[in-house]
C-alpha cells in the first residue's frame, strides 16, 4: 500500500510531465554519462566488442575518440536480442560533439556479426527495449525533441527517420514508480530531492525507471534506485 498519499500525489504530477517530455537540459546529453553506468554490460567481452565496433565501423580512418574529463564516457552501449534468436545486438550511442548536436547525438544498431542494422541521428536517453514487438523484432524506444518515440521494425529495417514514428508514453507507470520509489525503505529512510534520472543504461526495459535522490545528512551526495514497474521492485543503483 503506497503512503504518504499527498506527497505522492505531489511527486506524480511533477514527474509524469517529466516522462512526456524529455528534459534534454538536465543531463545536458553531451558528454554527460560516467564509466558508471556500463555497469549493466560490464563483461569485459562485450565491451570490447562495443569497443571494436566503433573503432572500426563508426570512426574514421583517422580519427581516435577524445580524451574526456572527470571519467566521462564518448560512448555508451547496451545489449538486447531484438529479434529472439539467442544472438545480442548491440546500440551504441556517441557522446562526443563530433556526433552531437544540440538537438541530440547519433545512435548506431549492429547486429553479433558487426553489420550495422539502422543510425539514428539527433537522439538521446532513455533508450529503452519496449514490450511490443512488429515482424519478430522488438520496438526501440528512444528520446528525440523532447519526446519519446516508437522505433518498429518493418520492411526488413527499423525506422530512422525519428520524426515519422508514433509518440510513446507512460503515464501509468510514471505513477507507479514514483509511488515505489517513495514508499521504499531506500527513500523512506532520510530521502529528499526524488528526481528522475535519464542516464540509464541502453536498452533497459520499458517498465524501467531511474531515480536520483539525496538525504537529509548529506545532500551534496546523490544516490540512485532502480524502479521496475512491472515486478515491483526498488533497488539501489548501480
Amino acid at each position: 500500500m503506497i503512503k504518504y498519499g499527498a506527497l505522492y500525489l505531489l511527486f506524480a504530477i511533477v514527474f509524469v510531465g517529466a516522462i512526456l517530455v524529455v528534459d534534454r537540459i538536465h543531463n545536458n546529453h553531451l558528454l554527460t554519462q560516467t564509466k558508471d553506468s556500463l555497469h549493466l554490460n560490464n563483461d569485459k567481452e562485450r565491451a570490447e566488442f562495443a569497443s571494436e565496433i566503433v573503432h572500426k565501423y563508426i570512426l574514421e580512418p583517422d580519427q581516435s575518440l577524445p580524451v574526456t574529463e572527470g571519467d566521462l564516457f564518448p560512448y555508451l552501449y547496451g545489449y538486447a536480442d531484438l529479434n529472439n534468436n539467442g544472438r545480442d545486438e548491440v546500440f551504441i550511442l556517441m557522446q562526443t560533439e563530433e556526433y552531437c548536436t544540440e538537438k541530440g547525438c547519433q545512435g548506431f544498431l549492429f547486429s553479433h556479426v558487426q553489420k550495422k542494422l539502422a543510425q539514428w541521428q539527433n537522439i538521446y536517453q532513455p533508450i529503452l527495449v519496449a514490450d511490443e514487438s512488429h515482424n519478430g523484432w522488438r520496438d526501440i524506444l528512444v528520446a528525440d525533441d523532447n519526446k519519446m518515440y516508437r522505433l518498429k521494425y518493418n520492411a526488413g529495417h527499423y525506422l530512422t527517420d525519428v520524426s515519422k514514428a508514433p509518440e510513446f508514453n507512460n503515464h501509468q507507470q510514471a505513477l507507479v514508480a514514483v509511488g515505489l520509489a517513495l514508499d521504499s525503505q531506500y527513500y523512506r529512510n532520510g530521502g529528499s530531492n526524488l528526481a528522475l534520472n535519464y542516464s540509464q543504461p541502453i536498452f533497459d526495459c520499458q517498465q524501467c525507471f531511474l531515480f536520483s535522490f539525496n538525504r537529509y545528512e548529506e545532500s551534496d551526495k546523490n544516490y540512485y534506485l532502480a524502479v521496475n514497474t512491472d515486478d515491483k521492485t526498488v533497488m539501489p543503483y548501480p
